[in-house]
């Protein structure tokens, strides 16, 4: 933990101009955090120290890293190392406790450019944006400078690029300046939100969606609310979700929304990778409690399961995954969620269901209905998966364009039509059919255009959102043995849909 008064996260703030620094403050100038302001990229420094000194008066920043990164480190600065030390003088003068100096500046120009700096806290960093590469001899040059703190961000390229990070932060030395070590890039945001559980004194974060300044920083308002990065500790238990594009998952709000509801002292991370194996090492060596599994390695997981539940065995997919006693437990609790939210609209036995789809998504929705009793009619716009999964669960499969005139009590969108890339389209014509109930396994945007025809034609509409909650509630009790807060799961889903990019 930081100490009192210094701020654990420090907002990254960047823009052409003062006003658009101040903008980006006054965002989250309700939030206790500091500000590093990325002076490289004004546009214009004609007194610069004086517009500065101006802005912290009216915004009362007093927490404020002024960093001025030239081009060779990544940076927008085109000037030269005595300009660079030039504006970061101006930064100090007008206010700023800190100054950051990148370690190719301290190369070319030597470590006395340093002491230029006072009386401002010095921050040296060391920025790869290729790789991690080993840390030890990097940390071990930069802590013999005059800095007060040693600022490491490497790209991590694998999930366990962050277990570097994480034996970096273990094997400092108390008496060496303190440690600030980062993951750029998605598969690093382990290491970012867990920087302060490690021992660093503070991370880094963004104004709000689409401001992040380097890559893989949250905004503030997440690292703080949603993960708690602050709270952490050494008894935090860890859980997660491992997919291609965890990254953009909405699993970690609803889950951390559920620990912190329900009280247990548990984190839920995003862990995005393009290995599985990868991912698993990761697990083990942080010693996760349990993790979801998403796109694609709801079937690759099996394999490397020590048990594995009778329905998520034949449905040949698992999404859920416990450790207990050191083995690795999974579940498929899609396809209880699927019968959850249908078995609140009617009675499944004896229903005919029209599953559009094959996948993996389609195949739990088949199997858990198969355990209803339900007829099912399956179709895809690959008649020989189609015609694969109708087999397995006993059911007829139909030509994509051959449902003319069917009728049918449900029909389930199990494809990934309606999502953002294919938000205008919709996988069937409703009109087409004779039905009561559309269930759209599409959960973003909330109300798609099969949900919005099926609405406007009195039908009952059911969104993805509520069966993403159900499966979720699902696997928090296989968890933690607790009763699931859904109400408050469904909320931080919307809350997070609510403030996305484009949501």
């Amino acid at each position: 933990m930081s100490k009192p008064g210094t701020p654990s996260i420090f907002v990254s703030i960047a823009g052409p101009t003062i006003a658009s620094l101040e903008e980006q403050a006054g965002r989250v100038s309700s939030l206790p955090v500091g500000y590093e302001l990325r002076l490289d990229y004004l546009q214009d420094f004609t007194g610069l120290e004086c517009r500065l000194r101006e802005l912290f008066t009216k915004l009362h920043l007093p927490h404020v890293i002024a960093t001025c990164r030239r081009a060779e480190a990544g940076g927008q600065f085109s000037g030269d190392v005595e300009q660079q030390i030039s504006v970061l003088q101006e930064a100090v003068r007008a206010g700023c406790r800190w100054a950051d100096v990148e370690i190719e500046s301290v190369d070319a120009a030597g470590p006395e450019i340093l002491k230029r700096l006072a009386p401002g806290k010095l921050i040296v960093s060391y920025h790869n944006y290729e790789k991690t590469p080993a840390l030890g001899a990097i940390y071990k040059r930069l802590s013999h400078l005059p800095v007060q703190v040693v600022k490491i961000a490497t790209l991590a390229r694998h999930l366990q690029d962050n277990l570097k990070i994480a034996k970096l932060a273990a094997g400092r030395a108390r008496r060496s300046p303190k440690l600030v070590a980062l993951g750029l890039g998605p598969s690093g945001l382990p290491a970012r939100l867990l920087a302060i559980r490690w021992g660093c004194p503070f991370t880094y974060a963004s104004a709000g969606n689409n401001s992040a300044v380097a890559p893989g920083q949250l905004p503030a308002e997440m690292m703080r609310s949603t993960y708690r990065v602050d709270r952490l500790d050494r008894r935090t238990a860890l859980y997660g979700v491992v997919g291609s594009h965890a990254a953009m998952s909405l699993s970690p709000a609803m889950h951390n929304a559920a620990f912190q509801a329900k009280h247990v002292n548990a984190a839920y991370l995003p862990c995005q990778t393009s290995r599985i194996r990868d991912f698993l090492n990761f697990a083990r060596q942080m010693g996760f409690q349990g993790f979801s599994v998403t796109m694609p390695y709801k079937r690759a997981i099996i394999e490397h399961l020590d048990w594995l539940d009778p329905l998520a065995r034949r449905i040949g997919a698992c999404n859920t995954v416990a450790i207990q006693r050191g083995k690795r437990m999974g579940w498929n609790t899609d396809a209880a969620a699927v019968v959850e939210v249908l078995a609140k609209r009617l009675r499944l036995s004896g229903s005919r269901i029209l599953i559009l789809g094959a996948g993996g998504v389609a195949r739990a929705a088949a199997f858990a209905l198969l355990a209803e009793r339900a007829e099912l009619l399956i179709t895809a716009r690959r008649p020989a998966a189609a015609e694969r999964l109708a087999k397995l669960v006993s059911a007829r499969s139909l030509p994509w364009d051959g449902i003319d005139n069917l009728d049918v009590d449900v029909v389930v969108n199990a494809t990934p039509i309606g999502m953002p890339m294919h938000a205008e389209s919709t996988p069937i014509d409703i009109s087409r059919l004779r039905v009561r109930v559309v269930f759209d396994m599409v959960y973003y945007p909330l109300e798609t255009r099969l949900l919005a025809e099926a609405r406007s034609r009195g039908l009952t509409a059911i969104s993805g959102l509520e069966m993403l909650v159900a499966q979720g509630a699902r696997q928090f009790e296989i968890w933690t043995g607790l009763a699931a807060p859904r109400a408050l799961m469904e909320q931080a889903v919307r809350q997070t849909l609510d403030h996305s990019p484009s949501g």
